[in-house]
C-alpha cells in the first residue's frame, strides 16, 4: 500500500547510469541538472545568517550538497539557524524552540548536516579532471 511518494527517494539518473540499472526502470532523460557556477552568498542574508553561511557552506560544498540551484534553500537554512542561535542565547520559551526545530529539520536533512540524513543522500561522484576534458 502506498503511492508514488512512498519509499526511498529515487536515485539521480547520473548515479543510476554510473552504477548500472539492474531493475531496468526507465531512466529520466529530462532530469534537470543545476547549472555550473560558483555559489555566492545572497546579499539579503542578515549578518547572523552570513556567519552561519560561512560556517556551513564550505562543509556542504565539499560534500556536494550545495549547488547554484540550492542557494535560496540554503539561505533559509542559514537564517533559521541564526534564529535558533538567537533563541538559545535569549533563553526563549520551549514552545517556540520546538516549533523552530520542526521547521529547521528538513533543511538540515536536505543538505546532509546530520548523520542519518547523510546515509540517505546520494551525490554523483566527482569525475576526475583529465588533460583531455577541454579537447571536446
Amino acid at each position: 500500500m502506498g503511492n508514488k511518494n512512498s519509499g526511498p527517494r529515487p536515485k539521480p539518473t547520473a548515479l543510476r547510469v554510473l552504477r548500472g540499472n539492474p531493475s531496468r526502470e526507465p531512466l529520466n532523460p529530462c532530469e534537470p541538472t543545476p547549472p555550473a557556477g560558483s555559489v555566492v552568498v545572497p546579499k539579503t542574508l542578515s549578518d547572523a545568517g552570513q556567519a552561519v553561511w560561512a560556517d556551513l557552506a564550505p562543509i556542504c560544498l565539499a560534500m556536494g550538497t550545495l549547488t547554484v540551484a540550492d542557494v535560496k534553500a540554503f539561505a533559509r537554512l542559514c537564517e533559521m539557524e541564526a534564529r535558533w542561535d538567537r533563541m538559545m542565547a535569549e533563553d526563549a520559551g520551549l514552545t517556540a524552540v520546538l516549533a523552530l526545530a520542526r521547521e529547521l529539520r528538513p533543511y538540515v536533512a536536505q543538505f546532509g548536516l546530520e548523520p542519518s540524513s547523510r546515509a540517505r543522500i546520494q551525490v554523483a561522484p566527482k569525475q576526475p579532471q583529465t588533460k583531455w576534458a577541454d579537447a571536446i
